[in-house]
């Protein structure tokens, strides 16, 4: 059995749970960026949107494609991570972001929403936390498949009143059969090692990635992923991460920066740590021992700065791993950072 750690889900057996429990009723989409879409095309006034500085390049691309505006408003990480939103820009649609499964406090927006604006958050990060949004936002997003072993998955729900245009289309069945022979060769590549498997599976989460990232107007959830969805037992899979999660804290904190403190914490995504000088460097020693480690996120194509994109580093903390497999990682990055 191979000791890998981290990228790609792989095909796991459905869960008996009670299911995933949304914050409040919505839709279920193919991705997260449908999810935005769909908020979108309920709102066809929108003319300027104000994002976080500090976000995925998907994030941006449906209002792209909606030809609305976009403005940034700083992410930085300073001795924690600050958000500074002063001027709004005349953006009348306002993005926040949740990050990681940590708090992190929205401003006082009384005034922009007092004007009329209106707030997006995306919950992708906070989805299993006990408090999942703010009570200033007025529509929810969120992407499903960054928690859990499914084809496809987003959400996106009304605050108040129903969203009138939802994706109805199923998703291509060549995209979904794909996605799932790659995990299913994953999962059969962890138990037995055979090399051979991972040369073919990786180019086919490449090719799924890829044919996601262009084709996800207008696209529902498949029913698979819906039905996985319905039966994780997501009480357990808090335990593990916030475990998993606090043993890393336990075993790194004299070793490297975290980009929030432990208090912080609620449902972990990854466990996020900063190194402005030896990011890349540690990213490639984890993975010399197979441990994949993502950053987040590369630079997006957009003129927006922040000093995170070169210095964070998300360590691994999800329900397929155990205690052992933490004090790996601990081991790993100690005796590379310490010397």
């Amino acid at each position: 059995m191979t000791e890998e750690i981290g990228s790609e889900f792989h095909s796991i057996p459905t869960e008996q749970g009670c299911g995933l429990t949304y914050p409040i009723p919505g839709t279920l989409a193919f991705s997260g960026r449908t999810a935005i879409e769909t908020v979108l095309l309920n709102l066809p006034k929108a003319k300027k949107a104000l994002l976080p500085s500090y976000c995925c390049d998907s994030m941006l691309e449906p209002f792209r494609r909606a030809g609305i505006d976009v403005g940034f408003y700083p992410v930085e990480f300073e001795d924690g991570l600050i958000a500074y939103i002063s001027e709004f820009e005349d953006a009348n649609i306002l993005l926040w972001c949740n990050y990681f499964g940590f708090h992190t406090p929205m401003p006082d927006l009384t005034d922009y929403v007092g004007c009329g604006g209106v707030i997006i958050e995306d919950v992708t990060h906070s989805l299993l936390s006990d408090r999942v949004y703010h009570p200033q936002s007025h529509y929810l997003v969120a992407s499903l498949r960054k928690w859990e072993p499914i084809a496809c998955g987003g959400y996106c729900a009304a605050i108040s009143g129903e969203l009138k245009h939802i994706p109805t289309e199923l998703p291509c069945s060549g995209f979904l059969e794909s996605k799932r022979a790659a995990m299913e060769m994953k999962a059969a590549y962890l138990t037995d090692g055979d090399e051979e498997k991972k040369s073919r599976y990786l180019p086919m989460f490449s090719e799924s990635n890829t044919w996601l990232a262009e084709n996800y107007s207008r696209l529902s959830i498949d029913p698979c992923s819906q039905k996985y969805l319905a039966h994780i037992d997501m009480e357990k899979q808090k335990s593990i991460r916030r475990r998993n999660a606090e043993l890393l804290y336990s075993g790194l904190t004299n070793t490297v920066r975290f980009l929030f403190p432990l208090e912080d914490m609620d449902c972990p995504l990854f466990v996020p740590i900063i190194l402005p000088e030896k990011r890349d460097a540690l990213r490639k020693e984890l993975t010399a021992n197979q441990i994949y480690c993502p950053i987040h996120w590369p630079h997006p194509n957009a003129n927006c700065y922040s000093n995170l994109y070169d210095s964070e580093l998300s360590l691994i903390c999800d329900q397929r791993y155990t205690v052992e497999d933490m004090q790996r990682i601990v081991r790993v990055i100690r005796r590379f950072l310490e010397g």
